[in-house]
C-alpha cells in the first residue's frame, strides 16, 4: 500500500482528494498547515506528498525546503491555485516532482491518475535506461 500526505489548509479541497485516493487503495493523511505537515512527515514514512503553497504558518516553500533537507528522494507534487512562473521555477530548483493546478476546472480523476503514475514502480526497461545514463567508472 502507498501512503500520501496531503498538506492542504482547505478541508473542502483536501477531503475529496483523500477520499478519491483511498477509493483507489492509497492511504492518505491530511495536514491543515505547514507545521502539522512537517510533524506528520517526520512521524510516518510517506511515498508522496501533495503540497499546497499558501498555508497558514509555514509556507509551502518553507515546508518543501525542510522536507528536502531531511529526504531528498520523497516525491513532492505541488497542488495549488498559485501559478506564478518564477515561483514554480524556484520550487522546481528546490525539488518538486510535479505541479498540478487545483484552480477552476481542476479534475479530481486527473489528480488521482497523476499521483498513481508517480507511485507506480519503475519498469525494467526504464531501469535499464537509467543505468545506461549513469557515468561509467574509469580506471
Amino acid at each position: 500500500m502507498s501512503y500520501v500526505l496531503i498538506i492542504e489548509d482547505e478541508a473542502a479541497t483536501a477531503a475529496p482528494v483523500k477520499a478519491a485516493l483511498e477509493m483507489d487503495g492509497i492511504s492518505a493523511d491530511i495536514a491543515c498547515d505547514g507545521k502539522e505537515g512537517l510533524s506528520l512527515f517526520r512521524e510516518k514514512a510517506y511515498d508522496l506528498i501533495l503540497l499546497d503553497l499558501k498555508l497558514p504558518g509555514l509556507t509551502g516553500e518553507e515546508v518543501l525546503s525542510a522536507i528536502r533537507k531531511e529526504d531528498p528522494f520523497i516525491t513532492v507534487i505541488v497542488y495549488t491555485n498559485y501559478s506564478n512562473f518564477a515561483d514554480i521555477k524556484k520550487l522546481t530548483n528546490i525539488g518538486i516532482d510535479g505541479y498540478i493546478n487545483k484552480g477552476p476546472g481542476a479534475d479530481l480523476d486527473e489528480l488521482v491518475t497523476a499521483i498513481e503514475d508517480k507511485l507506480a514502480p519503475i519498469d525494467e526497461n526504464s531501469m535499464d535506461a537509467l543505468f545506461k545514463e549513469l557515468p561509467q567508472k574509469t580506471s
